[in-house]
């Protein structure tokens, strides 16, 4: 590949990246809306901690589909910006909750076991008594808002789009 001019490099790189890019946005919003079905009323159990988990995991995986821009050297600062905006949504006492909550969940054997590597603890974010409800998820400080995380994904569509076109732009020209 390193023989290729380097618009034909970061063709490769967008071949991979449109088709996820796509695919990632649907899935999010498919759990988006499932959460959506709930009414306040529901017992929350386990089915909706795991619609929960599944659209926490949705959020982080439509992220780092995004992140993908960042390898498109054109645009490269544009999409860390716009990959910042984004996680700056999530913060919680100087951490990113997306990810700290993601982590948790993906890693859940370490943290039961206390070695869990983020800024989550096993005392503090694992508690089995954590509120989890139609429009928020909970564990322990890190709390992801249900309307504000969806509000904060559709904004970083928006970015990415406006990043995207900047790269078709140039690789017209470049061609």
């Amino acid at each position: 590949m390193n023989d290729l001019p380097e618009h034909e490099q970061q063709a490769v790189v967008w071949d991979y990246y449109k088709p996820r890019h796509t695919h990632s946005w649907n899935m999010l919003v498919l759990s988006w809306r499932a959460l959506e079905t709930l009414t306040d009323e529901e017992d929350i159990g386990f089915e909706v901690e795991y619609l929960w988990e599944n659209f926490i995991i949705r959020l982080w995986l439509y992220r780092s589909t995004v992140r993908t821009l960042t390898r498109l050297s054109v645009v490269s600062a544009e999409a860390q910006g716009i990959r910042k905006r984004f996680d700056r949504c999530f913060q919680s006492d100087g951490h990113n909750g997306l990810k700290a909550i993601r982590d948790m969940i993906e890693h859940f054997d370490d943290y039961a076991a206390g070695t869990g590597r983020g800024p989550a603890t096993r005392d503090g974010e694992l508690d089995p008594w954590r509120k989890v409800t139609r429009d928020r998820f909970e564990r322990g400080r890190f709390v992801i808002e249900r309307a504000s995380a969806y509000d904060a994904a559709i904004r970083l569509r928006s970015d990415a789009k406006q990043v995207s076109d900047a790269f078709i732009a140039w690789y017209k020209a470049a061609r």
